[in-house]
């Protein structure tokens, strides 16, 4: 550094004279900031010498991880405009603020992955705060602090965590609050969907809900062909002392659980137009003992789960499962349907129809091998892929009522054609001897 540098470094120090834009004054930081009038722009670090003249401050690609604004009412007393940006490696640590109120009327701080904490009452530290851009952070949660007097809030480009609770968006005011409508979810289920909109669902959902039952927006999907994004919602009624099936719910319901209740009767799914559009029901241990009602109907050949275990089914007409399988638009991958811990009747009429059904659409069936006779019969709990058709079909101490009236038909026809045997006879001896029949001698 030259003599003349060194002079009038000197003077400054002792003089506190600021010289503004000198190249003879602490080069090394100059180099970084550029003022233009009223505006300073610097990058990386904060400037150390006062700038009592400046309105507007902005820190580019900062790198500080303490953000420390206590003497700034003295340095910088005319600013009103403070705008820090990280980039991806910068972490701010702590905030510090001075007993005094700082005077700033826009802060903006964006790329510091800074989180909920740093932000509690921030607004407490200024008077006059007018607006406040706290995007493309850390923010997960609605930062608690006291927006009544600011004109405009930014806060898109946060990690919302849309698993918590919503409602604190649907009270804030579009017209302070500019960017709500961009704010995004981070992470599953509802990943990069709009918080608002999904905040809106779960309103609507809670307001809709089943009485009695919980209802819970699984996730939204955006459909390609409309762009519309559509919630998934699940209605939960599982032992809640339920005999017929719920007859409203959410309109946009997929999923309904109903196990654990005493419903026995499924004509609602053929009769209700709202379950068209619910693809799963689980109806496991209630008190069904068939599923005939549903032959023919929308909701069976459109269905996605339909889970039965541990009813009191006996037997299924499986000529319609194996219709509605055909035509159902979610197979073959989404299709499910749960059959185990029913007492299945293992005759030969139903069985080899069933077995076959089952062996056809084993990758649907999935506890396959749950399902098993009825206790109480011949082949107790033997799963009924394990049975053969002799075992069920050639048995000699069982006999169908289809079987006893075969045989009893065989009987009938021995004997009319006995008889009428007997007739000719008759009349060719009596055309022959003229004799009668025994049994017309002894007629009166």
């Amino acid at each position: 550094m030259t003599s003349t540098s060194m002079t009038i470094g000197v003077l400054v120090m002792v003089l506190g004279i600021p010289i503004i834009g000198t190249s003879y004054i602490r080069e090394e930081h100059l180099e970084n900031c550029v003022q233009n009038n009223n505006h300073l722009l610097c990058k990386n670090e904060f400037p150390t010498k006062a700038y009592t003249n400046i309105d507007v401050l902005k820190i580019t690609d900062s790198r500080i991880d303490n953000l420390d604004l206590k003497n700034w009412h003295r340095s910088f007393q005319n600013l009103s405009s403070l705008t820090v940006i990280g980039n991806n490696r910068t972490k701010l640590r702590r905030i510090a603020f001075p007993r005094e109120k700082l005077g700033i009327k826009i802060l903006k701080l964006n790329n510091l992955q800074i989180t909920s904490v740093f932000l509690e009452n921030i607004t407490n530290h200024f008077i006059g705060l007018e607006v406040l851009d706290i995007s493309n952070n850390y923010i997960a949660d609605f930062p608690k602090f006291n927006y009544s007097s600011l004109k405009e809030v930014y806060l898109k480009g946060n990690k919302w965590n849309c698993s918590k609770s919503l409602e604190w968006i649907l009270d804030l005011d579009l017209s302070v609050f500019r960017d709500l409508p961009e704010l995004k979810c981070f992470r599953m289920p509802h990943n990069n969907k709009p918080l608002l909109a999904i905040a809106q669902f779960r309103k609507i959902t809670a307001e809709t809900c089943t009485p009695n039952c919980s209802c819970h927006l699984e996730k939204c999907v955006t459909y390609m062909n409309t762009d519309v994004l559509e919630p998934i919602i699940e209605v939960n009624c599982s032992f809640r002392g339920f005999r017929t099936l719920p007859d409203t719910f959410p309109v946009k319901t997929k999923t309904i659980r109903l196990e654990g209740n005493e419903i026995s009767d499924l004509s609602a799914l053929r009769t209700n137009l709202r379950y068209r559009n619910v693809l799963d029901i689980y109806l496991d241990n209630n008190k069904l003992t068939n599923i005939h009602v549903l032959e023919g109907s929308h909701w069976l050949t459109n269905f996605r789960v339909f889970s039965l275990r541990n009813n009191q089914i006996e037997e299924l007409p499986t000529y319609a499962l194996d219709d509605a399988f055909k035509r159902n638009p979610n197979m073959p991958d989404a299709v499910r349907l749960n059959l185990g811990g029913n007492p299945w009747r293992c005759n030969c009429v139903f069985m080899p129809r069933f077995k076959e059904m089952l062996q056809k659409y084993a990758p649907q069936i999935k506890d396959i091998r749950d399902i098993r006779c009825a206790e109480d019969s011949e082949n107790s709990l033997v799963p009924i892929m394990d049975l053969s058709r002799s075992s069920v079909c050639h048995s000699p101490t069982e006999y169908t009522v289809q079987e006893a009236l075969d045989l009893l038909n065989v009987v009938l026809g021995l004997l009319i054609i006995l008889i009428l045997g007997k007739l000719a006879y008759d009349y060719y001896n009596f055309k022959k001897t003229g004799k009668l029949p025994w049994i017309v001698t002894k007629m009166p």
